[in-house]
């Protein structure tokens, strides 16, 4: 079996790097992109400078003014990272079969199988560097490697710009001497758990037993271990294309509104679950909804901008959309035999569990992540709304989901 090659670009400090690409006076330049929180403004971003100066991402605006007496605030561009991320793709389609971009300057490149037509892995990811410079005005960080994992982990080692290339066999001893901090899904409670054990380096996790590493890190310890190693078996996927589909098809016709809501929001929970499970979020809602006479009509919502800044995540955000377009399209007094809801045009979710954002929204991705994770543990429609019960109740306490396509659809 040929030998998977992976490229990963890395823009460190993807905004700040998009407002210096954007304003070239900005250069050199102490600066932060900052954006409010619970009543006060923290730097979201900050470029080199101000890293130098005592600036960390997280800061209090007011903190960092004092640190650094010359700092330029600046607000988030929404518009200029969209234009950024569709050129970085326009890049991606002309280097590599199947590409990847979670739009916070990670972009991924599956170049397996293409040394005939770009050269080695080495001096193609070069070629692509130097189209990034020319035509984005950006200096990323880019790593070639048989997996994802590992050409990430590479990235983070020689940021915030260069080439590296960790070749097939030497993941392990590569990692080996590298900070723990750097190794992905090394949260607060992990790294605090590493701490109290005098754990510091990447391949200090590596050699642990299976046991061991239950015992240290709990259920994911052996996915850790093994990650350690260099391990991962996940591919590149262009994911814009898949979809999520979910269908209730009612035993009864029904017409009634408390039904109906229920339905969708049922869907919305079981696709939602189903989506975040995978780190994703929607760009488009479809629902399909298909009458007692046969007849079947269809409809569809986007956000306003794109991106996982501006993508259907929560399943209340998922049902309202659905809500929406059901109100549109379903104008006829007839009664209705199924309906099904299709989650599509997927992007990376993107934050990490440090992000800095609105308490209100902080307070309900965190209550979406605990319903989510009872929901891995005890199985789907352990926890769900009122109004799904109470439209089940009027359906005859029979499930809203008499049949449900779970899973991905292409």
């Amino acid at each position: 079996m040929r030998e998977r090659t992976i490229a990963h670009i890395n823009i460190i400090g993807f905004k700040s790097a998009v407002a210096a690409a954007k304003d070239k006076s900005l250069r050199g330049r102490p600066y932060v992109i900052a954006g409010a929180s619970g009543g006060r403004s923290l730097a979201l971003d900050c470029s080199p400078e101000a890293i130098r100066q005592g600036v960390t991402p997280g800061m209090a605006l007011a903190v960092a003014e004092r640190k650094v007496k010359d700092l330029t605030v600046l607000s988030p561009d929404i518009p200029a990272y969209e234009v950024i991320n569709k050129e970085l793709e326009k890049l991606a389609v002309r280097y590599a079969p199947v590409w990847e971009n979670d739009h916070a300057g990670n972009l991924y490149l599956d170049i397996t199988g293409t040394t005939t037509i770009f050269g080695s892995p080495v001096d193609h990811s070069t070629r692509i560097l130097r189209d990034i410079l020319e035509q984005i005005d950006i200096r990323p960080a880019a790593a070639v490697a048989t997996n994802k994992l590992v050409s990430k982990v590479a990235t983070r080692t020689i940021r915030p710009e260069g080439l590296i290339q960790v070749n097939a066999g030497t993941e392990a001893e590569f990692f080996a001497h590298q900070d723990i901090r750097i190794l992905p899904g090394m949260g607060a409670k992990l790294l605090q758990t590493a701490a109290v054990t005098g754990i510091r380096e990447i391949g200090e996790i590596a050699v642990l037993s299976d046991a061991e590493a239950v015992s240290l890190f709990g259920k994911k310890g052996q996915i850790l271990r093994n990650m350690a190693l260099g391990i991962d078996g996940s591919c590149v996927e262009s994911i814009e294309k898949r979809q999520i589909i979910q269908q209730a098809d009612f035993e009864d016709d029904v017409i009634d509104e408390i039904t109906i809501r229920g339905a969708i929001e049922a869907l919305a929970e079981h696709g939602g679950f189903f989506m975040r499970r995978e780190k994703q979020g929607a760009t488009i809602i479809k629902l399909v909804v298909v009458y007692a006479d046969g007849m079947k009509v269809e409809g569809q919502e986007k956000p306003r901008r794109s991106g996982y800044c501006h993508s259907y995540i929560l399943d209340r955000e998922i049902s309202a959309a659905a809500e929406r377009v059901f109100n549109k399209i379903a104008v006829r007094r007839i009664l209705i035999r199924s309906i099904g809801l299709s989650l599509e045009g997927f992007v990376r979710l993107g934050y990490e569990p440090d992000l800095f954002e609105p308490e209100t929204e902080t307070a309900s991705r965190k209550l979406q992540e605990a319903v989510d994770k009872i929901q891995d543990r005890y199985g789907m429609g352990k926890i769900t709304k009122g109004l799904v019960l109470e439209a089940s109740a009027i359906h005859g306490k029979r499930p809203l989901l008499t049949t449900a396509v779970q899973g991905y659809g292409y």
